[in-house]
């Protein structure tokens, strides 16, 4: 659908929770009763050649977009219930269109984060090495004044 002025939004309405088999003609055919239907517009999924389960249905008059959301909302269509509502307008994702991690904060804090979980694994490290080493050496010691007794 592509982005509309304020006043073609109002006149459009957001079919949600529609069945697999249900295709524009049909939505068209049903929702004519409330007025001139300008565009019908059913996305198909690519894979599976079947709606992806919404619509959008504009009039040409807001009052025939009012009429059909007061009639269908919440109503029945091949044993599903649907849901009729104003159609928002378009926003794209771009506060998502990134993952996390790209932004600088979040960088900065966590690169800190992690320089100093490293560094504290390294000491950790470190000291245990120091531990390991002055073991062997103790035990070396001890092995050599048993054998100089004897």
């Amino acid at each position: 659908m592509n982005q509309q002025t304020g006043e073609e939004l109002a006149s459009t309405v957001y079919l949600g929770g529609l069945p697999d088999e249900v295709t524009a003609d049909m939505i068209k055919h049903l929702f004519i009763t409330f007025g001139e239907v300008k565009n019908v517009d059913l996305p198909i999924d690519q894979e599976t050649q079947k709606n992806q389960g919404f619509a959008f249905v504009e009039y040409e008059d807001i009052d025939d977009a009012e009429a059909a959301i007061d009639n269908w909302d919440d109503g029945e269509l091949f044993g599903k219930i649907i849901k009729v509502k104003p159609a928002k307008p378009y926003k794209p994702k771009s506060y998502f269109s990134k993952p996390v991690w790209h932004s600088e904060e979040w960088q900065q804090k966590n690169n800190e984060d992690y320089n100093w979980r490293e560094r504290q694994r390294k000491e950790k490290l470190k000291k245990k090495e120091e531990l390991q080493a002055q073991k062997e050496e103790e035990k070396k010691k001890k092995w050599e004044l048993k054998n100089k007794k004897e």
